[in-house]
C-alpha cells in the first residue's frame, strides 16, 4: 500500500534528497541550486554523493536531474523529504495519511 499525501504540488517549493553513484565536488553546490553536497563512502559499497536542498518546484528538480545526467552521474534515488505547499509544511517520512491500494 502507498500513502496518499495531500498537499504535494508540482509548483510549490520542496526539500529533495538526490543520491548519485560516484563523487561530486562540493564546489558544484551553486550550480545545483545551492544544494548541500555530501560524499558518502562505505568500504562495502561504491562511493556515493547525496545532494540535499530546497528547490523552487519540480521543474527546478528536473533541471538538477538533467544536469547530473549530462555530466554522466548515475542517479540512484530521488526523494521528496519535505513539501512546502499552501502555507503548510508536510514531512513525508512517517507522515500520517490515508492508505491507498495500488
Amino acid at each position: 500500500m502507498a500513502r496518499y499525501r495531500p498537499g504535494a504540488s508540482l509548483f510549490e517549493p520542496a526539500m529533495y534528497r538526490i543520491c548519485i553513484l560516484g563523487t561530486l565536488d562540493k564546489r558544484w553546490s551553486d550550480y545545483y541550486g545551492g544544494m548541500t553536497i555530501e560524499n558518502v563512502s562505505d568500504p562495502e559499497r561504491y562511493a556515493m554523493t547525496v545532494l540535499t536542498g530546497r528547490l523552487a518546484d519540480q521543474s527546478a528538480l528536473i533541471g538538477v536531474l538533467n544536469s547530473l545526467h549530462d555530466i554522466g552521474c548515475p542517479i540512484l534515488a530521488v526523494e521528496c523529504v519535505e513539501c512546502f505547499g499552501a502555507g503548510e509544511m508536510l514531512i513525508f517520512p512517517g507522515q500520517e495519511g490515508d492508505d491507498v491500494e495500488q
